[in-house]
């Protein structure tokens, strides 16, 4: 379950500024959104929201779906083909391209 104490800062700022419900400014896509994110931000914060997205899962593994959805549920994944897993898989993929 998500509780207050857990700090994702990175992923707030990546969902909450690019994955919200203006996502077509920065892109069609994952793929593209990723992208004008990964250009906007230096390597830095890339691995800070790659170690997030990793500490997300470590943290809620089979409720990873509500505990998402919970904190960031203007975007839903599943409505793009992934689960939460895969979506991160996907960021990380070209986050780190």
């Amino acid at each position: 379950m998500t509780t207050t104490q857990e700090k994702y800062p990175e992923l707030d700022q990546l969902f909450w500024a690019y994955f919200n419900e203006d996502f077509d400014l920065s892109g069609d896509t994952i793929e593209e959104i990723a992208t004008s994110y990964r250009r906007a931000v230096d390597q830095r914060r890339i691995l800070l929201a790659c170690a997030e997205m990793n500490k997300f899962m470590s943290h809620h593994g089979t409720d990873a779906a509500d505990a998402f959805a919970k904190r960031w549920g203007s975007f839903d994944p599943k409505l793009w083909g992934h689960t939460i897993a895969s979506f991160f898989d996907e960021l990380k993929r070209v986050l780190n391209s």
